[in-house]
This record gives C-alpha cells, sequence and structure tokens, in this order.
C-alpha cells in the first residue's frame, strides 16, 4: 500500500506562516495532502497555529510519503534548503492557490508556490522553485528562471525575461521586452525600463519630503 502523502512547511517565519494559510486553502480545495508539521532549525514559537515541529533541517529525513513547500523569501536560501532535502530524496509541491489564475498554455515548475490573485498568462513558463506572492503576475510570453521570488503586487508584462535567483521587491513594475539577469535584485517600487544586469542591483528613487504642513 501506498504512503498517505502528507504535506511538510519548510520555514515558519513571516512567509511560512501565510503559506500556512495557502496550504490550507488548498487542502479544502482538494489540491493538497493536509499540512502535518514544520521543519525548521530555529524553533518558532506559533501560538494560534496547530502545526508541530517536527526536526531541524539538517536532522529530517524524508519519509514516503512526504512533500514539502519551502516557504522562504530568500533565493540562495531557498535553493541551499532545496538541494538539502533534493539530496535526501524529497519530493516537492506545487502550490497553486483556488483564486490563483493559470492559463492552459502557461507552464508552472515543480515546487512553484502561486499565492492568492497571481496569475499566469498565456505562454508563460514559471520554473521550478519559483515563488509569486499575492496579486502579482506574469503577461503573456514572458519567462522566470527557477528559484527567484517575486514580492507582492508585482506587474511583469509581455516578453519578460527573468533569470534564476532574482529577488522583485514589492510594487515593482517590468516593462514588456526587459530582460533580468540572474541573482539580480530589483526594488520595491521600481520601474524597470531597461534590462538589468546579472547580479545587479536597482531601486526606484525613495520618498522625498515635498512640503510639510505648519502645526496648528
Amino acid at each position: 500500500m501506498a504512503a498517505r502523502e502528507r504535506l511538510i512547511l519548510v520555514g515558519a517565519g513571516g512567509f511560512g506562516r501565510e503559506v500556512y494559510f495557502w496550504a490550507g486553502d488548498c487542502h479544502a480545495a482538494g489540491t493538497l495532502p493536509p499540512l502535518a508539521g514544520y521543519i525548521d532549525d530555529v524553533v518558532q514559537e506559533l501560538p494560534g497555529y496547530d502545526l508541530p515541529r517536527l526536526a531541524g533541517l539538517q536532522d529530517y529525513t524524508p519519509a514516503p510519503g512526504d512533500l514539502f513547500v519551502v516557504a522562504l523569501g530568500v533565493p540562495a536560501k531557498k535553493r541551499r534548503v532545496v538541494e538539502l532535502l533534493q539530496a535526501r530524496g524529497a519530493r516537492f509541491a506545487t502550490l497553486r492557490h483556488p483564486t490563483a489564475t493559470v492559463v492552459r498554455t502557461a507552464s508552472i515548475g515543480e515546487g512553484v508556490i502561486l499565492c492568492p490573485y497571481t496569475m499566469a498568462l498565456p505562454d508563460t513558463r514559471i520554473e521550478r522553485f519559483v515563488t509569486l506572492n499575492n496579486y502579482s503576475g506574469f503577461g503573456h510570453d514572458s519567462v522566470c528562471g527557477e528559484f527567484t521570488t517575486v514580492s507582492s503586487m508585482v506587474d511583469v508584462t509581455g516578453y519578460v525575461r527573468i533569470g534564476r535567483d532574482v529577488l522583485i521587491g514589492s510594487g515593482a513594475r517590468l516593462l514588456p521586452k526587459v530582460t533580468i539577469g540572474d541573482g539580480a535584485t530589483i526594488g520595491a517600487g521600481s520601474i524597470v525600463v531597461r534590462s538589468v544586469k546579472p547580479n545587479m542591483t536597482v531601486f526606484a528613487a525613495p520618498a522625498k519630503l515635498l512640503s510639510m504642513k505648519p502645526k496648528s
């Protein structure tokens, strides 16, 4: 008899606690098995969460039926953890929230996390272990490389090419046909109008004081 599947959350920090709820929604929709616990080298205090700590990352050996969802935001750390678990024979779930829109011609890789109200539109390709956070979307014919993290409310327009291990901050806008090199960081609120080289960090101008009302 095949082992009964159970979902293991990897990381119980801020994003891990968000994924806890999205995984519950997926289980209610019948697309993922129930969460059984979390693994993390840090012992997290999670009052109000019915989720036991199973072990640290260095100590956990995958059991038959285990499926992992890696709730880590920093691409390099996400890659290290996935490679560590893969070396032990781990299998990974793809989490697609019930409110996410993925059209028939979009391609979604292993271990991808699609949070609420995200979109993958015609002929997009989202490679393995990409995280697409709330209200973000990929326009037609865009490509996103493995282990990239796209924060909330990011607009990736058509024909954009995003490399591997990229971090894109909340509210960024990537205009059509730009290319983002491997390992680049796009700051929150940035409007990217030209291509970004590998490992480059770009940020929009910070907020400036325009006026101050006198105290009454």
